[in-house]
């Protein structure tokens, strides 16, 4: 195939990290507002273009993470069962902050095995899925 000698065995290029999902938003502010005050994520980048606004946000402002999209005559319509998930250390807290402040809870916390999970909506509708993962090995851990 190709050229290359068959004996002959080359690393393939690979991705090295995730770094960010889109998400597409009506209103940039008030998206940034639910990320930061109700998940605590801070600003990566942001980037005001002439016909949008990028906005990345991410834990500790260090991707993985959202990257927020408000750009001219663009109408958000999240998937129905498209989510974006985030480990958080206590899920019932944080959906009583989250509801506190006056957004959606979709799922209240549950357990699956040994993790607990809940899901919240953004202001765009989009789903956001808070789970802390205990139940999950980490890479490098033993299973």
């Amino acid at each position: 195939m190709g050229g290359a000698s068959p004996d002959r065995v080359h690393a393939a290029p690979s991705v090295t990290a995730f770094d960010h999902i889109r998400l597409d938003v009506a209103d940039i502010d008030v998206a940034e507002r639910f990320y930061a005050d109700a998940l605590g994520l801070s600003s990566v980048v942001r980037y005001e273009l002439a016909d949008r606004v990028i906005l990345q946000m991410a834990p500790d402002g260090r991707p993985a993470g959202v990257e927020l999209w408000q750009q001219r005559d663009l109408v958000p319509d999240p998937h129905p069962t498209h989510h974006v998930a985030f480990r958080v250390a206590d899920v019932p807290a944080l959906v009583e902050h989250i509801r506190a402040l006056g957004y959606r809870v979709i799922a209240e916390p549950y357990r699956i095995e040994q993790e607990t999970v809940a899901f919240v909506a953004d202001p765009d509708r989009h789903t956001i899925e808070l789970n802390d993962f205990l139940g999950r090995p980490t890479v490098g851990a033993p299973a």
